[in-house]
């Protein structure tokens, strides 16, 4: 076989493959994407940060630990508390927190994340 008659065996495989193909692509849902982070923190509910040295801020205001467990437990049940940790936190830090949240609000409390490279200004 020559050089040129291979190619074209190829390039005839390539393109059947890729008409074989189109009808499961096309067949496929389409992805959901998830809800974008929201562009202003200053949306309803608490938003609590907390960052590597342990330190908390409540809305962008630096917050004492005792003062926020006080403030936490005296929410209602239809405020939304929203964690957002430092992305410098490690994982299992991360998840003692916001078990420590949850078993102090009367409420939700969710985690929010920032996408990925995209840092928080």
């Amino acid at each position: 076989m020559t050089l040129a008659f291979q190619s074209l065996v190829m390039m005839v495989l390539l393109v059947c493959g890729a008409v074989a193909v189109m009808p499961v692509l096309l067949l496929q849902p389409t992805p959901r994407l998830s809800p974008p982070l929201r562009q202003s923190l200053k949306g309803p509910g608490l938003w609590l940060v907390e960052n590597p040295k342990g330190q908390w801020f409540l809305n962008g205001d630096p917050l004492s630990r005792p003062d926020l467990t006080k403030l936490v437990q005296g929410q209602g049940r239809q405020q939304i508390i929203h964690y957002l940790p430092s992305d410098a936190l490690q994982l299992e830090k991360v998840s003692t927190s916001l078990r420590w949240l949850r078993s102090l609000a009367p409420g939700s409390v969710v985690l929010e994340l920032p996408p990925v490279g995209r840092p928080l200004r």
